[in-house]
């Protein structure tokens, strides 16, 4: 049986206290150094292959690709927007990592990190530079683990000249969001933050696991959803950092790991993350979806049982050959009462094939397809029972529950 662990700094992980001002005099960590080296040897036919720019040369990144190394790259373009967050409440303080999104100086980070803040406690933010900012609590969503903080002092003048003062008054460093959604297992990743309080500290890995449900880790959370899953070292002091990719874009942000475990940690996936944040940014609070369906997805096993149970499954079901990750269609599982999807006459046991007039194959197809326009029609078509049903259904807004329900 495993442990998952939100890596942030708080009294109330394990006992584990920062206490304000404490600085030690002499690290306490023990630091090995391994290095290791590549030799590469190749030849290009359209140049001389006896001509070897060296790292100093101008034209070295240009031509020598090879030798670059793109982890620093990605590195190097994240870790200026990069912070380390701390709350002090009393005589107790928590810590975290976040990243600036916005030049005015809006820092996203994990709600877990922030949510213990009240009337007394202070946020302080330091840079990469070493420097220390106040900042206030702007929001925060507990159900997806996400907040927003700022600081509450004019960014660092840009060097660039012909920018306003007023322009410059705001210059903070930003990190954008790639996609999520397009990542493969395999990928390399650098997740940055300040674990155990060290700052601008860089780990790499890969993405072990795009999709990991949150029931897969025996954590019914906040979100009910989906994870990142990256072999990066994710540690205490990590969460609300990002994880980004070879472009230095954010894809995730850092926010578990199952504890006692190498290599095993979860960020939440840029394309959630980022609509969250949009509605916190606008509204202070995220305003969700509901239709009232409670959905799993069609495996190898769940399709073996509609055989016995129905003459006839949908075409796309058989074209599977029972491979789960070919199957198109959910299973609905239940239908609120008085929900939309009721209204439109969807019932227990219906196969949802489209969705928005498009395919959909798991139910994160489904929560990508809905968006979180509320009052927008939809057209649903469903398969039951060897027919082909087209439904429609309104969004309306509700809390999204803790189970896998819309």
């Amino acid at each position: 049986m495993y442990r998952m662990r939100w890596p942030s700094f708080s009294k109330h992980v394990r006992d584990r206290v920062i206490r304000p001002c404490y600085k030690p005099k002499r690290s306490s960590y023990a630091i090995a150094a391994i290095a290791s080296s590549l030799a590469v040897s190749y030849i290009e036919s359209e140049v001389n292959h006896h001509h070897v720019l060296s790292e100093t040369h101008p034209e070295y990144h240009k031509k020598d690709s090879l030798h670059r190394n793109f982890i620093a790259d990605a590195a190097e373009i994240a870790a200026p927007a990069v912070v380390n967050i701390t709350v002090v409440s009393g005589r107790t303080a928590s810590a975290g990592s976040g990243f600036f999104i916005d030049a005015r100086g809006y820092i996203v980070t994990n709600a877990h990190v922030v949510d213990r803040c009240n009337r007394y406690s202070r946020i302080e933010v330091t840079l990469a530079d070493g420097s220390k900012i106040p900042a206030s609590l702007h929001s925060l969503d507990r159900m997806s683990d996400l907040a927003i903080i700022q600081v509450q002092s004019p960014g660092r003048l840009p060097t660039d000249k012909s920018l306003t003062l007023e322009e410059d008054a705001i210059a903070w460093p930003i990190l954008h969001f790639g996609s999520s959604s397009q990542l493969r297992p395999g990928e390399w990743v650098c997740a940055l933050g300040s674990p155990f309080t060290l700052q601008n500290s860089v780990s790499a890995g890969i993405i072990s696991a795009v999709a990991r449900q949150s029931s897969e880790l025996g954590y019914f959370g906040k979100s009910g959803g989906e994870y990142l899953q990256t072999d990066a070292a994710i540690n205490t002091g990590n969460s609300g950092g990002p994880l980004v990719n070879l472009d230095g874009q954010v894809i995730g942000i850092n926010t578990m790991k199952v504890e006692g475990s190498v290599g095993i940690s979860f960020a939440i996936p840029a394309d959630v993350a980022a609509q969250v944040i949009k509605q916190l940014l606008q509204h202070r609070k995220v305003v969700r979806p509901y239709i009232g369906l409670q959905m799993i997805n069609i495996t190898s096993e769940v399709l073996r049982i509609m055989r016995q149970n129905y003459k006839t499954v949908p075409a796309e079901l058989e074209s599977s050959n029972g491979h789960e990750n070919r199957t198109v269609g959910v299973l609905v599982k239940s239908v609120a009462i008085g929900s939309p999807a009721e209204k439109a006459g969807i019932m227990a046991g219906d196969i949802i094939v489209r969705f928005d007039s498009k395919p959909v194959k798991t139910t994160r197809d489904i929560l990508g397809l809905l968006g979180f326009e509320i009052g927008r029609s939809i057209h649903v078509q469903v398969w039951r029972r060897g027919e082909d049903n087209l439904k429609s259904l309104t969004i309306v807004t509700d809390m999204l529950p803790s189970n896998n329900s819309l």
